[in-house]
């Protein structure tokens, strides 16, 4: 059976972050692929911060270009909004049978997965979970934690609100640089 671990996400925009995460859940052979699934909305945050979709997506594609086994996923872009996940995780799991969906989330969404909506599903799947600074990593049956993982001083947050073109160009794989320039969108 294949393991495609889900890496939900605004990605406003994707960043290097993001990809690091995904080397590492690859490397360390926690899943066969990853899939990049962009939320249009997510119900934690204003959607006034967030891009347009269709700049997130193209941004996420081009992002991914280079990592055959990093795969960008719009599900979510034709589900009702705001996202819920559980919502996306029933209907990837009666697309896709064979599948065994695992669930990628840093450590301070990890603590406050109880509080979510239909959290009895969401628990159902296993948890990749990786570090975020300052909060402490528990091991539990239904999480694997990614071990030697670096932390990354980068947020899509710090991006957005940077000016500095070298920081941009640090954080941001460089298909998505451009794409940033050509369109104005930081």
């Amino acid at each position: 059976m294949k393991r495609v671990a889900l890496f939900f996400g605004s990605f406003n925009p994707i960043h290097n972050g993001h990809i690091h995460i995904a080397q590492e859940v690859l490397k360390q052979q926690k899943a066969d692929e990853v899939q990049f699934v962009l939320s249009p909305q997510n119900p934690h945050k204003p959607a006034t911060e967030l891009l347009p979709e269709h700049h997130r997506w193209n941004m996420l594609q081009l992002a991914l270009e280079l990592h055959p086994k990093m795969i960008p996923n719009d599900i979510e872009l034709h589900l009702p909004k705001p996202s819920y996940t559980a919502a996306t995780l029933q209907k990837l799991t009666q697309e896709n049978p064979n599948t065994a969906f695992l669930i990628v989330l840093g450590a301070d969404t990890a603590a406050s997965l109880p509080s979510w909506k239909n959290a009895e599903l969401l628990m159902q799947f296993p948890r990749i979970v990786y570090p975020r600074k300052g909060i402490a990593l528990e091991n539990n049956a239904s999480e694997t934690v990614l071990q030697n993982v670096s932390l990354q001083d980068i947020s899509a947050t710090q991006i957005r609100e940077t000016k500095n073109l070298q920081q941009l160009k640090k954080g941001l794989p460089a298909l998505v640089m451009d794409y940033v320039k050509q369109h104005k969108l930081l």
